[in-house]
């Protein structure tokens, strides 16, 4: 991300780890290896710093987050001087797991839309929940795996054609697809070499279909 030029990148949208120590209890799952970089508070500072030294001015970012650690993302992005426009709610339109017998229904995570500078929302203003449903097992590649169409929201909302987008935890690349759909040029890092194969199938057989 150093070699990044200063103020080269039109939008920012990205998921990295949410420093909950996440893992599924089920050991059998595929996805049951711990995330990287989950416990690693000062990577995510010295990320966000990055973010805004890369985006040009009057750009937007968003960034996917947890309740467990909203605090510390939001001031993380204030102290890199970024400014908190909206928490938006992505409503998944179902439960996840969890405890069953102790907790609700966990049903939702939080996005940071943050700007540098004053940037225009494209089209129609919108509320700031957002309803798309999460990607179902069945359909999986990732274990925090990101709809596409919720991407290409953010990604419309921020930016134009031929813009380009950069996702520092790319995973299975899931935004660099939705950047295929919506004629955006993207620029990704995943340290996972098993991830990085798959989201370079699954952009090449979007640009396969395209032609």
């Amino acid at each position: 991300m150093k070699d990044i030029n200063n103020e080269s990148v039109d939008i920012i949208v990205t998921d990295p780890p949410y420093l909950i120590n996440y893992s599924r209890h089920d050991k059998n799952s595929r996805f049951s290896k711990p995330i990287k970089n989950d416990d690693n508070p000062q990577l995510i500072k010295d990320y966000i710093k990055e973010c805004y030294r890369i985006m040009k001015n009057n750009t937007a970012m968003y960034m996917f987050s947890n309740y467990k650690t909203v605090d510390f993302f939001k001031q993380e992005l204030e102290n890199a001087n970024f400014n908190v426009k909206n928490i938006l709610v992505w409503d998944k339109e179902r439960n996840g797991m969890g405890d069953l017998s102790t907790t609700f229904g966990y049903s939702y995570e939080f996005i940071f839309f943050v700007s540098k500078g004053q940037p225009k929302i494209r089209g129609k203003r919108i509320p700031d929940v957002w309803k798309f449903k999460r990607v179902s097992s069945k359909n999986q590649v990732h274990q925090n795996q990101k709809p596409v169409e919720l991407l290409e929201q953010c990604i419309n909302k921020s930016s134009d054609e031929e813009n380009i987008v950069f996702d520092g935890f790319m995973g299975s690349g899931s935004t660099g697809v939705a950047c295929m759909n919506t004629n955006r040029r993207f620029i990704g890092i995943e340290l996972d070499t098993t991830y990085c194969g798959i989201a370079k199938k699954r952009i090449q057989d979007v640009d396969k279909n395209t032609i």
